[in-house]
């Protein structure tokens, strides 16, 4: 038997891994209809019947437990620095609403941990946190800081998508050697020197306004990027840094706001790209450059 997902009160999209959107041609639905809809979808959501749940009062019994499911509570506002270090049962995190911080190296080679999911925002992500986990494929919840090395060698880690967005500390990404996708939010902060080393295969990339120019050098050593999402308030020139000339532009799509999809056309330097098509189009971004 399965426990439903309303034991830790968690949130249904994130932990389906889901977004809830209309479809094109459809109304709009009254709040009303949604809150309806979205307690039918937490109804019938469930966890697995073997989830161990941490409260605060037992958080330092964790680095022994043997369990594959770990939920943490309500009162679990962080969880401990180092508490699961090292733990290679655990397999799927999930954490309650009220959580606002992974401590640093709280999951650290945990080389069996596969999903992290949240239902609401975690506000940092420590040093080191995740540092290690090599076998982690999913992170299902939005946080807008990443600290120092807290993904860096998550070698199984495909996408990252970055809902709410303050910082990316050094090597906050990497040496995540499977990382394709990088979806950022234009209100991006801070993006520290080295956030993304030796995170080579990236192919889909944000490219927020504020980091214009850096980007490309950010990501430098990635030579396969196919997409680039350029997360702008107004059409601006292609930057002209000795990482940005050496882009390849001949092999990738640039997808930017839809209304102006025009003026960047009319630029000779945007129109060397592959493409150049709506983000409305891209499957990530809305026309305005607010994630989907």
């Amino acid at each position: 038997m399965k426990k439903t997902f309303l034991t830790l009160s968690m949130g249904i999209a994130l932990v389906a891994g889901m977004t809830l959107t209309s479809c094109g041609g459809e109304q709009k639905k009254s709040a009303e209809q949604t809150e309806a809809a979205e307690g039918e979808v937490q109804a019938k959501t469930e966890l697995p019947a073997d989830l161990k749940v941490y409260t605060e009062a037992d958080l330092a019994a964790a680095k022994a437990g043997t369990d594959a499911n770990v939920g943490f509570g309500k009162n679990v506002l962080s969880t401990l620095d180092g508490m699961m270090e090292g733990n290679t049962a655990v397999k799927a995190l999930y954490f309650d609403h009220e959580i606002n911080m992974i401590g640093t190296a709280s999951f650290k080679n945990c080389t069996s941990l596969e999903a992290v999911y949240a239902d609401n925002m975690i506000q940092v992500v420590g040093d080191e946190a995740f540092m290690g986990c090599t076998s982690l494929k999913e992170f299902k919840t939005s946080t807008p800081t990443y600290g120092l090395n807290a993904f860096d060698g998550c070698t199984s880690l495909e996408t990252i998508v970055m809902k709410d967005g303050w910082k990316i500390r050094e090597k906050g990404l990497g040496n995540c050697t499977a990382l394709k996708t990088v979806i950022l939010p234009m209100t991006i902060e801070d993006i520290e020197e080295g956030a993304f080393a030796g995170s080579n295969a990236i192919e889909n990339l944000a490219v927020p306004y504020n980091f214009k120019d850096r980007m490309y050098t950010f990501v430098e050593g990635a030579k396969g990027i196919k997409n680039i999402y350029v997360l702008t308030p107004a059409y601006y020139s292609f930057p002209t840094t000795k990482a940005a000339k050496a882009f390849n532009k001949s092999q990738c799509t640039a997808y930017v706001p839809d209304a102006q999809v025009e003026d960047f056309k009319k630029d000779p330097n945007w129109a060397a790209f592959a493409a150049i098509k709506p983000l409305s189009e891209s499957g990530y971004y809305n026309a305005d450059c607010t994630i989907k």
